[in-house]
């Protein structure tokens, strides 16, 4: 057994054993390398007996000391290397949330636990499982720019993957370009066995895009998702733009549950079809992806239902999303001969999805935020600082000099009014007659 350090041995020595000489407890130190003391010639055979197993025994405390960091070290990198192991969709279910932030401001805002994010629920967890097990089950080569054909910003005639009867777009990644993809991703609200209810065909009306307006500006869709645990859902939610760790750019398209369930989204339309929830706060401008994203989610519902009329929810809210769509119409009436391109589909095969593992950082590099805000202005009124400095600076403000507008004269004050005038002479008052067979009033 080596030697170790005690405290001392911050300060360039160490203990090296402690010495009893005629009876008297001694002390010896030396520096670290230093060649050992040899024991006194004369020194009782049962002294250095005792001596030796002294020193044992405070070796053994240090080693002990030190070894409960190192353990501890050691049982948090297993965990670690556990969770590796653990397929990326049973990460972090059946277990404690207390460890979640509980009011996040951002994507960014979610704990970390044994390398993974903690979600407050364990529906937001299972969202965003099923997303990174799709982004794993679908990793591969990017396609080659000649794929596309030219074809840039969708300006084309596009053939995309189509709607299955079951109501859900195929999972997996649509690529716009060699480096920008749209990840679609099933996460369904309901267990295996359940079925869900479904619109009759002929009762759908419109595709309704809607954008996370919430007084947090927590623009994580997970978070989103599991907000919406009651009869009040979309069957579709969109990211922002996030990076992989391969340095490309991908927007997550969450879908919940079939196109046509049965939901309220949109009371003013009847909820009479499908809807999208799009990361965006009314502050922020939609990005160039989601964009794109939004426009091949539209086009996969109207190959399915054309008679579906794709509307934003109201006012300003969506309305980014559906100005890119109708402006890629309009580009497509004004070129009607634009070629017609296959875009490069890669599947995710549910086996495949179901056993994915990876780690966090070979899966994603960043995630996409809206700007954080600080806690007290976590509102949709204007913040308080700017309320108070409206008021401020208008009780401050010089009152504005009077301007005549017209000459000093002198007040006239109207002509008295006229005392009252007897018209004819005062009478007294007559008693009405009795009637016949009156009596007393009782």
């Amino acid at each position: 057994m080596g030697l170790h350090a005690t405290p001392s041995h911050a300060q360039g020595q160490f203990r090296v054993r402690d010495k009893l000489r005629n009876g008297d407890l001694q002390t010896s130190s030396g520096r670290f390398g230093a060649p050992p003391e040899k024991p006194a010639p004369n020194l009782p055979f049962r002294a250095r007996v005792l001596d030796a197993a002294k020193a044992f025994f405070r070796a053994g405390a240090v080693v002990l000391t030190l070894a409960g960091p190192m353990a501890t070290t050691t049982k948090s990198a297993a965990q670690a290397v556990g969770q590796d192991a653990l397929p990326v969709k049973s990460r972090h279910i059946d277990v404690s949330r207390e460890g979640a932030t509980q009011l996040p401001r951002s994507e960014g805002d979610q704990a970390i636990v044994g390398e993974w994010p903690l979600y407050r629920t364990e529906r937001g967890q299972e969202a965003f499982n099923d997303a990174m097990a799709t982004l794993k089950a679908t990793d591969g080569a990017a396609p080659a720019s000649a794929s596309f054909k030219g074809c840039v910003g969708l300006e084309c005639n596009l053939s995309l993957p189509s709607l299955g009867a079951d109501g859900w777009v195929p999972s997996g990644r649509i690529w716009v370009s060699s480096t920008q993809y749209v990840l679609i991703v099933h996460s369904p609200r309901l267990r295996d066995g359940q079925s869900y209810r479904r619109r009759a065909y002929r009762d759908m009306r419109y595709f309704v895009l809607h954008e996370f307006h919430n007084s947090t500006r927590n623009t994580d869709p997970f978070d989103t998702i599991s907000s919406h645990s009651g009869s009040v859902f979309v069957p579709l939610y969109m990211s922002k733009e996030w990076i992989d760790a391969k340095g490309r750019r991908f927007v997550i398209v969450v879908q919940v549950a079939p196109y046509d369930v049965v939901s309220f989204h949109a009371t003013d339309k009847g909820s009479a079809g499908p809807g999208m929830e799009v990361a965006k706060n009314y502050t922020d401008a939609l990005e160039p992806l989601q964009g794109l994203a939004g426009i091949l989610v539209a086009t996969i519902l109207k190959t399915a239902a054309p008679h579906l009329e794709v509307v934003n929810h109201g006012g300003t809210e969506g309305l980014p999303m559906l100005t890119e769509y109708e402006r890629r119409l309009e580009r497509l009436r004004a070129h009607p001969g634009a070629p017609l391109v296959v875009l490069p589909f890669t599947a995710a095969p549910a086996q495949r999805v179901a056993t994915a593992t990876a780690r966090l950082e070979d899966l994603i590099a960043s995630r996409g935020s809206s700007a954080r805000i600080p806690i007290a202005q976590r509102a949709i009124v204007p913040p308080r600082e700017e309320i108070t400095a409206r008021v401020r600076s208008a009780s401050l403000a010089p009152a504005a000099v009077p301007t005549l507008i017209g000459p000093i004269m002198p007040a006239i004050r109207p002509a008295p009014r006229p005392e009252p005038t007897l018209v004819e002479p005062i009478r007294p008052a007559t008693r009405p007659a009795s009637l016949p067979g009156s009596g007393t009033i009782r």
